[in-house]
C-alpha cells in the first residue's frame, strides 16, 4: 500500500500553462533543496532546543551585537512584527537584552546575555556543521557554478519584487530606522 504522501497530487502538475516545462523542474528542485535544508538544520538544532529563526538572529546578534531592532529585521530580511515576537522569547529565555539607544531614546538596541553569547558560539558550530556536509561536500566547481546561478535567480527575483511592488529586497540595515 502506498504511502499517503505518495498519493498527493503534485502542485505543478499537469504543467502550468506559459510556464518552460524545465524551468518548473528547476523550481521544484530548488523549492525541494530549500525544505531539505530546512529540515536538516531542524534536526540538527532538536538537540539544542533552538528555533532555526532563533538560531540564524543568534548569530546575526554574535556579528552585529548593539544592532536595532529595525536593522535586525533587515538583516533577518523578516518584518519588524516577526522580529519583536522572537525577540520577545528570547528575552524570555534570558538569551538578549533590549536598550535603549544611548543618542536616540526611540531606537531599541538589542545585544546577546552572557547565555546567548554561548548559544549562539553552538549555533555557530552547528551551522558551520550543516554547510560543510551539504554544499561544503561539493566539488569547488560545482560550488563557484551554484553560487552564479543562485545569484543570478536572486537577481530576477529582486527585478520581480519590485515589478510587483514588493519590499525594497536591497535596504540596508538603518534605511528605515524610524
Amino acid at each position: 500500500m502506498p504511502h499517503p504522501h505518495h498519493a498527493l497530487p503534485d502542485p505543478f502538475e499537469p504543467a502550468l500553462e506559459g510556464v518552460d516545462p524545465l524551468a518548473v523542474d528547476v523550481f521544484r528542485a530548488f523549492k525541494r533543496s530549500m525544505i531539505l535544508n530546512r529540515h536538516l538544520m531542524m534536526a540538527m538544532l532538536a538537540e539544542e532546543e533552538t528555533h532555526p529563526a532563533q538560531a540564524g538572529c543568534l548569530l546575526a546578534l554574535s556579528r552585529s551585537d548593539g544592532v536595532s531592532q529595525s536593522d535586525l529585521a533587515t538583516m533577518l530580511h523578516v518584518s519588524r512584527p516577526t522580529v519583536t515576537s522572537m525577540l520577545q522569547k528570547m528575552e524570555a529565555a534570558s538569551l538578549i537584552e533590549r536598550r535603549a539607544d544611548e543618542h536616540d531614546q526611540r531606537v531599541t538596541r538589542i545585544f546577546l546575555s552572557p547565555s546567548g553569547v554561548e548559544v549562539a558560539e553552538r549555533m555557530r558550530k552547528v551551522h558551520a556543521r550543516i554547510i560543510a556536509s551539504t554544499v561544503g561536500e561539493m566539488p569547488e566547481a560545482d560550488r563557484v557554478e551554484l553560487l552564479r546561478l543562485l545569484e543570478a535567480l536572486n537577481e530576477r527575483a529582486v527585478a520581480a519584487l519590485q515589478r510587483a511592488g514588493g519590499t525594497n529586497p536591497h535596504a540596508k540595515p538603518g534605511d528605515d530606522d524610524r
